[in-house]
């Protein structure tokens, strides 16, 4: 008997969404259940990121743009990048019309510059599951947030449409494309989508997201400070800098750690090195851009706590990771956060944008005064029982059985 066919569609294979959407096609893969092929794109994965169950497909395998496209970037990004999303839906839909698919599982697409547009392209009877990894399919922009300083209301918008483009454009696909279910990560986007769900009459999944196994794996916190040469007498904080702007508020972090004394305090920043100021007594250790969740397992591992400063997230991946290796995380209270860090019980959580507030926890937690043992195993056992892939796996299956079944 023929397997039902799924493809696993997503603008890249790195980032949260690709990462995500590249260990749900492997483990259905491997499951076999399903005959699953993992769509992007991005140029050809190196070997290893896929099983040898799953096929992929590149639907952009030249990094490079055309030379013509090439050209007109220079004089203008947004013309550019219209030219590079027909050539993307193109692609795409000539890649469904060959492979006809039984159901498309997609995940993000913005970075692509595919919008709505195109997935009501797609030929009708294919059932359309889209998981809204951040709110960028149902609000135009991925997250927004008010700078306290300014008063400025900032909004993260990707792609080369307009607002009101997108809005229009995803109304159509609502309102005409009726095996399409939305998926949300968490509470807090769900929230965010009931609104549409109702008004367009469609059906809403709820599915967490999840950490890779090899966060999973117990960490021996003694070697992995050995590993990135951390000294006992430091109070390690780590910090992601994976993406440097503005958005992920390390100007937050900066402003905090100058209101206190910083002598005993280290800092091990792993990603893109951000510009760090100096201040007194602060020892910074700069672990660079990290190639494997083995070895980003191991960052988390060896500091004390685990600080996230964004501004605007829906639920940053990366809070997770450090909960599942065992690691307090400092995050401040934005998006889905909070549903995943109790304060005090799994982490710690601070206003957004208020360095003394977070200043303050800092001061607290390196004190002692704060049970960081235990707080972190009930953050990894919070992990393992609701964010391990396999649970999303099961989640999944179960909502295409039942869209194919209809």
């Amino acid at each position: 008997m023929k397997k039902p066919s799924v493809i696993v569609l997503s603008d890249q294979i790195s980032g949260g969404a690709g990462t995500l959407a590249n260990l749900l096609a492997n483990d259905l893969a491997e499951r076999a259940e399903f005959s699953v092929e993992r769509w992007h794109f991005s140029p050809p994965a190196r070997s290893g990121l896929f099983c040898a169950g799953l096929s992929e497909l590149s639907l952009n395998p030249n990094r490079k743009r055309p030379p013509l496209e090439r050209l007109v970037k220079n004089v203008s990004r947004k013309l550019a990048a219209r030219w590079r999303s027909q050539r993307h839906e193109s692609a795409l839909l000539s890649a469904v019309q060959t492979a006809k698919p039984d159901l498309i599982h997609i995940h993000n697409i913005h970075s692509a510059d595919i919008n709505h547009s195109t997935l009501l392209k797609i030929a009708a009877q294919i059932p359309l599951i889209w998981t809204i990894h951040d709110l960028w399919p149902i609000k135009a922009h991925a997250c927004s947030w008010l700078e306290c300083d300014t008063g400025e209301r900032y909004r993260y918008e990707i792609g080369p449409w307009s607002r009101a483009e997108l809005l229009e454009a995803r109304n159509r696909l609502l309102e005409q494309r009726r095996n399409l279910t939305l998926v949300a990560p968490s509470d807090y986007v769900d929230r965010v989508m009931r609104p549409l769900t109702r008004r367009f009459h469609m059906h809403n999944e709820m599915v967490p997201h999840v950490v890779r196994k090899e966060f999973l794996v117990p960490q021996d916190p003694a070697a992995s400070r050995a590993k990135w040469k951390l000294t006992d007498d430091v109070f390690w904080l780590g910090v992601g800098a994976t993406w440097n702007n503005n958005r992920k508020g390390m100007d937050v972090l900066w402003k905090a750690l100058s209101q206190i004394n910083c002598k005993g305090l280290g800092l091990l920043v792993w990603g893109q090195p951000p510009t760090i100021p100096e201040l007194n007594g602060l020892t910074v250790k700069i672990a660079g851009s990290v190639d494997s969740a083995e070895t980003l397992a191991t960052l988390y591992a060896a500091v004390d706590a685990f600080v996230c400063p964004t501004k605007g997230d829906t639920g940053p991946l990366s809070v997770l990771e450090a909960m599942a290796v065992g690691t307090v995380p400092v995050a401040s209270r934005v998006g889905g956060i909070p549903e995943r860090v109790k304060h005090e019980e799994r982490g710690y959580l601070f206003p957004s944008q208020d360095a003394a507030a977070l200043a303050t926890l800092i001061e607290k937690l390196r004190s002692r005064q704060q049970p960081l043992e235990q707080i972190g195993r009930t953050a990894r056992e919070y992990v393992l029982a609701q964010h391990t892939p396999e649970t999303q796996t099961l989640q999944y299956t179960k909502i295409y059985k039942r869209l194919l079944q209809a």
